[in-house]
């Protein structure tokens, strides 16, 4: 068995704050189990009222679950009582979703603000060609419930920031699989404000690495992705599959370790990663582990930080004044007509642009990235950047605003740029050859207002 207690009690209708990390059923034998101090622990009175209450996962779909002598039926009512938040439903969080859905999560919650691209096809198995251009969110929610209806599924379909992170409060566990380091940011401070457990998962291009993070873990084993990354790479840039390559089974392998890690958290099955960093190297097929433990000044500076309230470091700099890719093309047919001026900047690699591009730009390949290479820039003009998705555009157009230009940046990149309105009736400035695509709102869906889940 695990040295931790399972996550989640087998009643659905015990709170959260009740159960995580602090009691719970011993899968195998039903005896009590306890953790951190100041928990309430779940007893046996309520247990049992719980599980005649509730009504039991089907015994034969989930047969091969609950034969395991360490989970049973037990560990499978944990598992259908489960509310486990996925965030980025890209290579890692498509085989966890598929392997949580049929697992019996009873409530899956998918956070995403991107659309399925044809180059997600090699590695994010979710997806059909015919869903090119729908929201990941929703055709992953799709997905699930066609092929389990026991599960309840909750579409979140915008980005994860400190404006939309209070749906962490409605889960038990996140499965972060996002592609951002300001993304896994928000999740680790948001997950420890709330005392939420994370499995974390990474990939890039042979190499993939999973661990549990779990700020609030008991017996002094507290660890989350600060210790491992304290801050994020200078000018916030972060390479993405799209920057450098990603081999695609690679996704399959470290995104299903993260399934099989929730499943081991919410049943207390095993020994979960945490406090362990597993490192995959596919190009040369080893496994390898890492400790990773708390520093003495990182467990100080938390305790201040819970005296205190706070979670986060300082709040980052102003972000990077931004630029649809509607408003571009609008700006770029005035800048024909001689009505507007302004530099567009493409600062992705030199292969990269040449296979596609925004006509009547500059190119600064790697600038702000790989290159400090300084464009050539009129500096009486605003200038606009653009990269694949907006990372190394970000950290070109702080370079660029450190030495006084007035500069944005074209949000989403050129994924955006060829997911516009304009990309599908064939606008002015749309570039020859370029694929059309289904219009979306894809950043501008109000989460409060947005209600696609119909089935929960």
């Amino acid at each position: 068995m695990s040295s931790l207690p399972p996550l989640v009690g087998l009643s659905g209708l015990v709170g959260v704050s009740d159960v995580v990390g602090l009691s719970g059923r011993n899968a195998s034998d039903g005896s009590e189990r306890s953790g951190g101090a100041g928990g309430a622990v779940l007893s046996s009175g309520t247990a049992a009222a719980a599980a005649t209450s509730a009504p039991r996962p089907d015994v034969a779909r989930y047969a091969r679950t609950s034969r395991l002598a360490e989970i049973g039926l037990d560990g499978q009512d944990r598992i259908a009582n489960a509310r486990v938040l996925v965030v980025g439903a890209g290579g890692l969080g498509c085989p966890g979703i598929q392997y949580l859905a049929q697992s019996g999560v009873g409530t899956l919650g998918i956070v995403d603000d991107d659309a399925v691209d044809l180059s997600n096809l090699q590695r994010q198995v979710l997806y059909r060609p015919d869903q090119v251009g729908l929201p990941k969110a929703r055709a992953a929610a799709d997905w699930v419930r066609a092929v389990n209806s026991d599960v309840t599924v909750r579409v979140h379909p915008f980005r994860l920031d400190a404006s939309t992170a209070s749906i962490l409060d409605d889960y038990d566990l996140v499965v972060d699989g996002s592609d951002s380091f300001d993304t896994c940011y928000v999740v680790a401070d948001e997950a420890a404000r709330r005392g939420l457990p994370v499995v974390w998962g990474s990939v890039s291009r042979f190499d993939g690495q999973v661990s549990v993070f779990w700020d609030a873990a008991p017996d002094d084993r507290a660890v989350d992705y600060r210790d491992l990354h304290p801050e994020p790479p200078e000018g916030g840039w972060d390479e993405s599959c799209a920057d450098v390559g990603v081999l695609g089974p690679l996704c399959g392998t470290v995104g299903s370790v993260m399934a099989s890690e929730a499943i081991k958290l919410i049943t207390g099955v095993g020994e979960p990663l945490l406090g362990r960093v597993v490192t995959i190297d596919a190009g040369f097929g080893s496994w390898r582990e890492s400790r990773l433990v708390r520093s003495a000044a990182r467990k100080a500076e938390r305790a201040q930080d819970r005296e205190t309230g706070r979670t986060a470091p300082d709040p980052a700099p102003a972000p990077v004044a931004a630029i649809t890719a509607d408003a571009l093309e609008a700006r770029l047919r005035d800048r024909s007509r001689g009505v507007d001026a302004f530099t567009l900047v493409d600062v992705r690699e030199a292969a990269e642009h040449a296979s596609g591009a925004i006509p009547g730009d500059l190119l600064a390949a790697g600038f702000g990235s790989t290159s400090r290479e300084h464009p050539a820039l009129d500096p009486e003009l605003p200038v606009v950047v653009y990269c694949a998705r907006g990372p190394r555009s970000e950290a070109a157009a702080r370079m660029l605003r450190s030495e006084g230009y007035d500069v944005s940046v074209l949000t989403r990149g050129m994924l955006g740029w060829t997911l516009r309105p304009g990309a599908l009736t064939g606008g002015d400035a749309v570039p020859a050859g370029s694929p059309g695509r289904v219009p979306l709102p894809l950043c501008d869906i109000d989460p409060g207002g947005f209600h696609p889940n119909l089935h929960s």
